[in-house]
């Protein structure tokens, strides 16, 4: 049932990509890859705080297995960014895979904060559906995604400066 509101409110939102123009392709692609790669990052810190100091943590559910899942977040993000179809799709699966975790979760336990992982793991699972035909249009171009991050561009231009 989750999936199927997904695809369709893929099919119900209008994007203004030019299809002819790749760059506009790798900067979407490009975009998914880093937001990918920066919740697995965040997976393995909050996993490893759990580990070591903060019990609260390991009560929401972060140890060793999200910490797995995180390394495989990164992984996943950095395949996506080398133009791996495959990669997307097992990203795409592991995202819906854990709205759907969290949605069993807050129907038995009722709280908020899975309430809130829930509703960022449906965003990026429609993140990475919304990107599938960016990612066909850049194998078959050839084009690499955008590997730019903002933030570092800002952090090295602040130091030139």
């Amino acid at each position: 049932m989750h999936l199927l509101l997904l695809v369709s409110l893929f099919y119900l939102v209008k994007f203004e990509v030019d299809e002819n123009d790749p760059i506009q392709h790798a900067q979407r692609v490009g975009k998914v890859a880093n937001l990918t790669i920066f919740l697995g990052i965040l997976g393995i810190i909050l996993s490893v705080l759990a580990l070591t100091i903060s019990h609260g943590l390991a009560q929401r559910g972060y140890g060793f297995g999200y910490l797995t899942t995180g390394l495989f977040m990164i992984a996943l993000g950095y395949g996506i960014r080398y133009r791996s179809q495959h990669c997307l799709y097992a990203s795409i699966a592991l995202f819906v895979a854990l709205s759907c975790n969290f949605l069993v979760r807050f129907l038995i336990q009722h709280t908020t904060y899975l309430t809130l992982r829930f509703a960022l793991c449906c965003w990026v699972s429609f993140r990475l559906i919304c990107v599938i035909p960016s990612m066909r249009v850049l194998v078959a171009t050839k084009v690499f995604p955008d590997k730019n991050n903002r933030f570092l561009k800002l952090f090295l231009k602040q130091k030139r400066t």
